[in-house]
Order: C-alpha cells, then structure tokens, then sequence
C-alpha cells in the first residue's frame, strides 16, 4: 500500500497532547485560582461584601502575570523540544505530512491551549455574573476585555519563543533568548539614551526615559495589563507582530537542517549578529555602571572597553558551548573600529543637534526648569506650565545660545556635576525639542537665569497661590518650624484676604536668589481652598510684608519660631567629615566635639541666627539648634552674605 500525504495527522495529534497537554491544563488551573476560584471566596465570605476590584487583572495579580510570561514559552520550548532531539526529530519528520503542515499542527495546538483555559475561565466568570449580582467586582465588557488582551498578549509572547525555537538548537537556550528578546527594546533604548548623553551635549536621557516604554516590550506591558485597552493601537501592533513572526518561524523552519540539533544556532548568519549584539550590550551596561558610580570619563571609557572584551568573550563560549576558547581579536579590533567610527560620527554631529535653538516664529511656548524629573506632562492640574511671553522666549533662546557658545571652551552636557538646566520648546507644528544641560560655569548665567525667573510669567507658572484671590481660600494653617509645638489657624474672611494679599506681594518681590535659596525658615503655612485642595508655603525671612503683617496682628510669636524657644545654638566650621554625617543627632555631637566652637545664646544673636541659618547643611558653617522644650536637635548652617559677624570674628574671618 503506497503511503499518502494527509493534511491531518491524527498521530501527531496524540504525540502533541501527551507531550504538551500538560501545560494546558496547569494554566486553566492556574487561571481557576487566579479568577473564579478568588470571586468565589469574596463572594461567600460576608467580611469581603465591600470589596472591589478595578479590573479583573487586579485579582491575585502576580499568579497571572506569571501565567501570561512563563505558559507562552514552554509550550513553544516543549512543542517545538524534537527540533532539538534527534530521535524525536527522526520520528516526526517521518510522518506522511509536510514540514508546513508539521508547523501548523503545532502552532494550531499551541494556540488552543492558550485561547480554550481563557475561554473556560471566562464562561465560568460569565456563569457568576449571570447567577449573582457581583456588578461591583466585575462587568460583562471586563470579562470580554480580560480574555481579549490576555490571549493577545500570550500569543504574542508565545509567537517570539517560537521564533527563537527555529534558530536554536538548545532548548535552556530558546527560553533564555526568549525573554532577552521580549525586553531588548527597552533595555537597548535605556542603555543607548543612558550612554548618548557622554556625546551629544544637550540630549535629555532623563526625559526620554521618562516616558512609558512598557508598551514597547510584551513581558513588560504583562506587569500593567490593566493599562491596555482591548481596542486600541498596542493590540493591533500586538497582533501584526503575532502574524508576523509565526510566518517568519514557518519559513525559517522549512529552510532549517534537522542535523542541526544541540547546536547554540542552526543558521550560521545569526552567529556574529548574537555574538556582536551581546557585545555592544555588554559594553554599554558596563559603561553606564562606571557612569553612575563615578562620573569620571577614564572609567566610562574603561567600562566601555572592559564590558566589549566580556561581551565578545561570552558570545564566543555560548557558540563553542565550552569557556575553554581562543578570543579571535581580528573580530574584536573590526567591532572597536566601527564602534569608534560611530562615535566620531555623533561627536562631529553632522545634522547639527548640537547647535540647533529653533527660530522664535517656530515658537509656541516653552518649559524652563532643572531637571526632567519635576516636568509633568499631559494637562492634568499637575502638568507643567509653560511661559509664552516674547520676552521670556527671547531670554530662554539667548540663554540657550550661551550655553551653546560657552560649551565649545568649557564642559557643558558630560559630567553630572554642576547646576542644570532643561528646556522644552513647544513648537508651533506640534512638535517638541527637549534639551539638558549641566553648567560647569553656571554663575555666568544667572544674570539671564534671574530676568526669566523674576518675571511676572514665571512666577505665576511656579506660585499657584498668584493665580487664586482670597474668596477661593477657606482657611491658613501656619506652623511653626523646628522642634515647637506652636500653631495658628486664620479663617476670618478680612484676616484671609489680608494674608493672601501679603504673600502674593513676597512672592512677586522674591528675587532668584531667594527662590533657590531659603534663609530664616519660620514656619509652614498651609492654605486651604475651596475646591479642597492645599497650596503648601514656606514662610522664611525673605517673606516681609507678611512677616509684618503677623507681627501687627500680633500672632507672630504663637506661629513661627522664635529666639525664646531656643535654648542655645551650637556653630563649628564645616568639613567634609561633618557634612557627610548619616543624621542630625550625630553631626550635633561631632559639632560639641569642636574645640573651636560657638556657642550662641543671647536672644538677639540667637534671633540673628534664625533669620540667617539655611536649611541645607551644606553652608560653610554647621549649625546645632537646641531647644527649650524638646530634647531633639536641628541642623542648619550659614553660608556667604548671610553669615553673621558675630560668627566671623569668633572664627576671625
């Protein structure tokens, strides 16, 4: 009997179902604890009557999460396992069936298991809803949207083990590639961003890896499930890349020799891609690590040169599967030119990144602050604002054309030293440029810094309490500082528009440098508005007219601290030893220890010292504050003009 070629092979199918079986049933039952299993408990127990769930990825979270990221890829590692087993490989490839048809067997099951433990747990969730009123734990559309999102991003991960199964021939190594692919977007963006900033004065690495790249990598995007929509452009993208890969697995398995098992990569063109592709990570990994630990370029170069060395060494040993090899340096030497060329090229800056401040017509707005870390975006009541005036705008370009200028003779944008500035213009085609600077020689640029953050435009984006009139405020909580138990409370009405008219004038008469700097810290105020919310204040020495204002109405002394709640104040010089002090307790006693020491205890010094002490213990002079009533400590410290006489002839300075 002559043997004929069939479609479908029922042989196949049993030798699939006794080899991967398994791992469908664990997931359904993985998913029955996860879900049905987790209502049924809230349901029947009367403690849990106010529980709710904001979806239904929120119920026991990590057992779904390791479903989602660990099912996909053993059933790929295990279907998949005879392309890596002679005997097996042999037997299958046997059959009266086409490698294609081999292919769709497999991935057809791979599929199912999957898709039918989702779609069992789901009926069963749609049994309870039907059966008892439990709208408040879960809705219809949540179990539509759950199975949805949940079987795409499966398959999704599922399609790459696959993938990674057709160039491999070892299965620890399939599952371990897997999961590098699955997160290499996101992590070869932040080590390039991270690594950018050491060529391109003026890139923002903070700000691009601000955003959320979650998106971008499958087995990252499983730890936020709850914030993909089933509808939406992630999912499509999802699918096309599922579609994607499935045919790539299809037509790399038809071209793949089947004598190639036990082999680390059965295509030899992937061989220098992998070896190389480690390599550059490696390099960059251990570059930003000298990066972060110490800043200085001989060990950012030294990283670099020392993680490609480690890099190309372990792609070597995972090919050869033996450590036992011979490093081919010619290799090597090629990977360090091309790398070298690459970073001339980005020195050079051939498309003038560097130089580039848009035209003012461009313009529509622009961002000024210190670092991308305080900029929030989106138009929330959190998000930054903006200044549009023209002449804030032409101080910004002039102010970034400076430091364009100046950076070509002194350090600007390579070390993490220094003051910073970051900006985002907001152009007038949409589009956005966001630059980051760190200033070697920052002193040259606060003239400039000073005309844009006294402005009326900026204060107002900085001080919300310029943008409310005192009918919005209901009440003023001012504490004082320190270790005082002192406190006022104003809610009468001509008391309130009283206050809120002092400050608004302090905060339109503070200059830069008290607005980077605080002296004499008095007390916190708190001022509440009606719509609930709080705007949170210091009230320090630089706040005059409401300073006056609480001593004409006499609630001064019951709200900010004063020179009759110190019992003394202790001041030495400043030195590294003190200033890295782990707490306050322990820099107060290494102050005692001062030979040298000032001690302050007159009510007018002590006045003195408060109206002038910093917060920051990073002054010239360390300060120990004793109070009368606590037996805690305060450090603070003095620097500059605002160090007393008294403290500098004591010290004959």
């Amino acid at each position: 009997m002559s043997s004929r070629i069939t479609w479908f092979n029922k042989e196949l199918i049993v030798y699939i179902f006794r080899s991967t079986g398994w791992i469908g049933f664990l997931y359904f039952v993985g998913l029955i604890f996860a879900l049905p299993l987790e209502m049924l408990t809230i349901i029947l127990n009367e403690n849990n009557k106010y529980v709710e769930f904001e979806n239904l990825f929120s119920s026991q979270q990590m057992i779904q999460f390791v479903l989602v990221i660990v099912i996909p890829v053993l059933l790929a590692i295990f279907l998949f396992r005879f392309l890596q087993m002679k005997q097996a490989s042999d037997f299958i490839h046997s059959l009266p069936i086409t490698r294609r048809n081999i292919y769709f067997h497999m991935i057809g099951t791979g599929i199912g298991f999957i898709g039918l433990p989702i779609l069992f747990t789901g009926s069963i969730m749609i049994l309870f809803h039907s059966a008892i009123d439990i709208e408040r734990l879960y809705t219809i559309s949540d179990i539509w949207s759950w199975m949805g999102i949940t079987f795409i991003l499966e398959v999704l991960i599922f399609s790459v083990a696959v993938l990674i199964g057709m160039v491999t021939g070892l299965s620890a190594l399939q599952g371990l590639l897997t999961y590098i692919i699955l997160v290499l977007p996101v992590g070869l963006f932040i080590l390039f961003a991270a690594n950018l900033k050491f060529l391109v004065a003026g890139f923002s690495s903070d700000y691009y890896l601000s955003a959320n790249m979650n998106g971008i990598s499958p087995l990252l995007a499983a730890t936020e499930m709850e914030k993909i929509t089933l509808f939406s452009v992630d999912t499509l993208i999802y699918s096309i890349l599922t579609v994607l890969f499935l045919f790539c697995s299809l037509f790399l398995y038809e071209r793949r020799k089947l004598e190639h098992v036990s082999q680390a990569f059965v295509f030899p063109k992937i061989k220098p891609l992998f070896k190389f592709g480690l390599t550059i990570c490696m390099m960059l990994f251990t570059g930003l690590y000298f990066s972060e630990t110490t800043g200085k370029p001989g060990w950012i170069f030294f990283g670099y040169i020392v993680g490609s060395l480690l890099g190309f060494y372990l792609g070597e040993i995972v090919l050869q599967k033996t450590w036992r090899i011979r490093v081919n340096l010619k290799g090597y030497v090629a990977f360090m030119v091309v790398i070298i060329i690459l970073a001339l090229i980005l020195k050079i800056d051939p498309i003038q990144y560097k130089g580039k401040v848009p035209d003012e017509k461009m313009i529509s707005q622009i961002y000024i602050g210190n670092s991308p870390i305080f900029f929030e975006d989106g138009t929330s009541d959190n998000a930054s604002t903006y200044l549009k005036e023209k002449e804030n705008i032409d101080a910004i370009r002039l102010l970034h054309q400076q430091i364009i200028e100046k950076g070509k003779n002194v350090s600007v944008g390579e070390l993490n030293d220094g003051q910073s500035v970051f900006l985002i213009y907001e152009l007038k085609n949409g589009k956005r440029l966001a630059r980051e600077y760190y200033l070697q020689n920052y002193d040259s640029y606060l003239p400039l810094l000073a005309k844009i953050h006294e402005s009326s435009e900026y204060k107002k984006t900085v001080n919300e309490l310029l943008n409310v009139s005192a009918k919005d405020v209901s009440k003023i909580r001012i504490t004082a500082s320190g270790q005082v138990d002192k406190s006022v409370t104003i809610t009468d009405g001509h008391q309130l528009e009283a206050a809120v008219r002092a400050l608004s004038e302090d905060l339109n008469n503070q200059s830069f440098a008290q607005m980077i700097t605080s002296f004499g810290d008095y007390a916190s105020i708190d001022i509440h508005l009606n719509n609930n919310k709080i705007i949170y204040m210091k009230w320090d020495s630089s706040y005059t007219q409401f300073s006056k204002w609480m001593e004409n109405t006499g609630q001064a002394e019951e709200a900010r601290l004063m020179a009759d709640d110190i019992s003394y104040i202790l001041v030495a010089k400043t030195n590294p030893e003190i200033y890295n002090s782990n707490s306050e307790s322990e820099l107060a006693q290494q102050i005692e220890q001062q030979q040298n020491r000032l001690k302050i205890n007159t009510v007018s010094e002590i006045e003195t010292a408060i109206d002038n002490a910093q917060i920051g213990w990073g002054g010239e002079y360390s300060a120990a504050f004793y109070y009368k009533d606590s037996r805690d400590v305060d450090i603070k410290s003095f620097s500059g003009e605002h160090i007393p006489g008294f403290i500098l002839d004591h010290f004959n300075e």
